[in-house]
């Protein structure tokens, strides 16, 4: 139901005009206001919007011009406090907690197609790991392998869930753990002796021979991985860089730089799009970690069916939400159409890894 401005303006004006003409009850009744607005705020349309900001506006700037010369005190403050909450310069936590439990009030045509890219291959990460999960696991190495890739499951929830909702330093963190359990999860089926060190209780061995660098290194990887190491400086280790992407100018006053510090998310789509993009290469990466470590226990003809079609997906979104554009505007890709050929060979090396595991299932058995 959509609320329009004179729904707005029939809520605002009978309890406004009943605080005007009752000053003791103007909180009390200023609060219904705002808590109708925030309850309220994506099903209000633009001209209601800009009534309430209007109105805020106007009751801000009278409360503010009253407490000019108010000596400072703690209810001056809260005062101060709350004309900066109507303006949205200050915050309540309970309505940050609330937004983010909501959906994101702008619907965007490249969020809602990668929501079904995602999706699908999430689901056949789900798929593929309970048939991996139907056959027993034996010892620590198998135990600890599974329990890792369904963890896997949780984080990249949690990090398009946040995306879509632009929270993008906290989804790089998830992003991250993901690249660090399917580290852990491929190290584990190859070097099964390496899980019982994991689960060990010498804590100096763990840190020495399974940091992330020391896992890339046995497994045949560069020590240094160029996407873990995005994922780490946006998301995970309060870089400068990360930061810089938290604040924005928004003027000078006397001579001096003045700032906002960003929280409930980013306000810069650029930046939801780049971790949304994170977020498919991510679900496909996993997706092609666990075909290719159980490719004895699930069927290879559907296994290449999905990753084929997985894949197939990827490219078209990223060929009509980054590439088209950036060619038009006069834009490089050549690191994203690098990027295809990349996914195509990583595709190619399963088909060959799958293959022959499955034959020589089938022939044993």
């Amino acid at each position: 139901m959509t609320i329009t401005l004179k729904d707005f303006q029939a809520f605002a004006q009978e309890r406004m005009g009943y605080a005007i003409a009752n000053p003791e009850q103007f909180r009390d009744r200023f609060k219904d206001v705002m808590d109708y607005a925030v309850a309220n705020e994506t099903s209000m349309d633009a001209d209601a919007n800009t009534y309430l900001n209007n109105l805020l506006d106007t009751i801000a700037t009278m409360f503010e011009n009253g407490l000019k010369d108010v000596e400072d005190s703690p209810n001056k403050r809260q005062m101060v406090r709350a004309i900066a909450g109507t303006r949205r310069k200050h915050h309540r936590s309970q309505d940050l907690l609330k937004r983010l439990g909501m959906p994101y009030p702008i619907q965007r045509p490249l969020v809602e197609a990668a929501r079904s890219i995602f999706l699908e291959a999430h689901q056949s990460i789900l798929d593929l790991l309970w048939d991996a999960a139907q056959q027993p696991q034996s010892g620590v190495a198998q135990f600890a392998t599974l329990g890792l890739l369904y963890w896997t499951v949780d984080e990249l929830t949690a990090a398009f869930y946040l995306a879509e909702r632009r929270y993008t330093t906290q989804a790089y963190n998830h992003l991250r753990t993901v690249h660090d359990l399917l580290d852990k999860a491929e190290l584990f089926f190859h070097h099964p002796e390496l899980a019982e060190v994991w689960g060990g209780g010498d804590k100096q061995t763990i840190i020495k021979e399974l940091s992330p660098g020391a896992i890339r290194k046995k497994l045949g990887k560069p020590k240094f991985d160029p996407v873990y190491g995005f994922f780490t400086e946006l998301g995970t280790h309060g870089t400068f860089e990360a930061l810089r992407k938290r604040v924005t100018q928004t003027g000078k006053k006397d001579g001096r730089t003045q700032v906002a510090m960003r929280i409930g998310g980013t306000p810069w789509e650029g930046e939801v799009d780049t971790v949304i993009a994170c977020c498919i290469m991510t679900v496909l990466s996993t997706l092609i970690t666990i075909g290719q470590i159980y490719a004895t226990r699930l069927l290879a003809g559907e296994v290449i069916a999905i990753l084929r079609s997985r894949f197939e997906s990827k490219i078209a979104f990223l060929q009509e939400y980054f590439v088209d554009p950036r060619l038009k505007a006069g834009i490089d890709v050549s690191a994203l159409t690098e990027g295809y050929k990349k996914v195509l060979l990583m595709l190619e090396e399963m088909e060959k890894v799958i293959e022959p595991s499955a034959a020589a299932t089938a022939t044993s058995g």
